[in-house]
């Protein structure tokens, strides 16, 4: 290499270090001019990740306590104590479990409460429960119409069952076609069907 030319790279380098120094003078200028904005809002993402963490702990003990108050209460469904903690911990599966309690005692003032709770599936199967329990046909047939009722099926399936009782086969039989074929229920329609007519040929 000639002196020419390492006079010039030597420049070329000398230039590269300028600019770098020049950099780094300008990023330590914007620092101090932005110094307490800068460490705010380093504050803040440091701060929103540590309540991220804490809060993602949070809900998961919470979650912990409602299935260790539920387990206990299928133990024994008469503890008070373990149902207020699911009832704090969480409200819905408190509400699923008290509902799923009065269908297995038949406590019609339970399911009574339960028909006007904010969770729409238990609102929506404490109405059904209530009609079923009551042997309301038509409280299951306002029940049935109902285009977001989730056991439809069985709304149909138990005002067709109440029909045959009171001797209306015909229309039970018109209720019992509207289970669909897919239903779970579609077989036990079929019977019901069957024995509604060995009924009425049974007390001709």
């Amino acid at each position: 290499m000639s002196i020419k030319e390492q006079v010039e790279y030597a420049k070329e380098e000398l230039t590269q270090d300028e600019k770098l120094l020049a950099g780094l003078i300008k990023a330590e200028r914007f620092y101090k001019r932005n110094k307490m904005l800068i460490l705010g809002l380093a504050g803040i993402v440091v701060a929103g990740g540590l309540g991220y963490a804490v809060m993602d702990y949070m809900k998961e003990q919470r979650l912990l306590r409602a299935n260790e108050a539920l387990l206990t209460l299928q133990k024994n469904p008469d503890d008070k104590a373990a149902l207020q903690t699911l009832e704090s911990e969480n409200p819905q599966l408190a509400a699923l479990f008290e509902l799923s309690r009065a269908v297995q005692r038949g406590d019609a003032a339970t399911l009574k409460k339960l028909e006007s709770n904010p969770d729409s599936v238990v609102k929506d199967l404490a109405t059904y429960h209530a009609a079923a329990l009551k042997r309301d046909r038509k409280a299951l047939n306002s029940y049935r119409m109902k285009s977001e009722a989730l056991v439809k099926d069985f709304a149909l399936f138990d005002e067709a069952y109440l029909l045959i009782e009171s001797g209306d086969i015909a229309k039970a039989h018109d209720l019992l076609a509207l289970v669909p074929e897919g239903s779970p229920l579609r077989p036990a329609a079929t019977m019901l069907a069957h024995y509604g007519v060995a009924a009425a040929k049974g007390g001709e």
